[in-house]
């Protein structure tokens, strides 16, 4: 019995039980070319897709504008940064890319709200189990 006990402890801190919540962070910010390739190449099916796509619509990495929830300036550390939700522009097709965002501190320390504390400690971003829809219209903002 103690044994499960310590295991479903050791799960609970392993993995946080909510993303954080990003669009609270109230602001947006576009990608640079090199940030829509990494974002892409997160995932071999989404760069097989967003290569096809810029191939359809006969456009460049360049020419495919992003935005993405934006880390304000009050973030010591992660100001600046872009996370998920992101909304790519595609010629006439809309993509529209989520993620799971753990925000983290020294030793690990794992922040899943906006705090003060969050945003004088935390110094990393984490982005994991993207999923993405495409839709020939605007997504909503984030």
């Amino acid at each position: 019995m103690l044994s499960k006990f310590v295991l479903t402890s050791l799960l609970m801190l392993a993995a946080p039980a909510h993303a954080f919540e990003t669009e609270k962070l109230g602001q947006l910010g576009s990608l640079a070319s090199d940030d829509k390739q990494a974002l892409f190449a997160k995932s071999p099916k989404l760069k097989a897709e967003t290569d096809a796509e810029m191939s359809k619509q006969g456009k460049t990495i360049e020419q495919v504008f992003c935005d993405g929830m934006r880390f304000p300036g009050s973030w010591e550390e992660l100001g600046g940064l872009r996370v998920s939700p992101y909304r790519c522009e595609f010629g006439t097709r809309w993509l529209k890319i989520r993620s799971k965002v753990v925000v983290t501190g020294k030793g690990g320390k794992v922040f899943p709200r906006i705090t003060r504390e969050a945003m004088q400690k935390a110094t990393d971003v984490r982005e994991t189990d993207l999923t993405w829809t495409w839709s020939d219209t605007e997504p909503s903002q984030p």
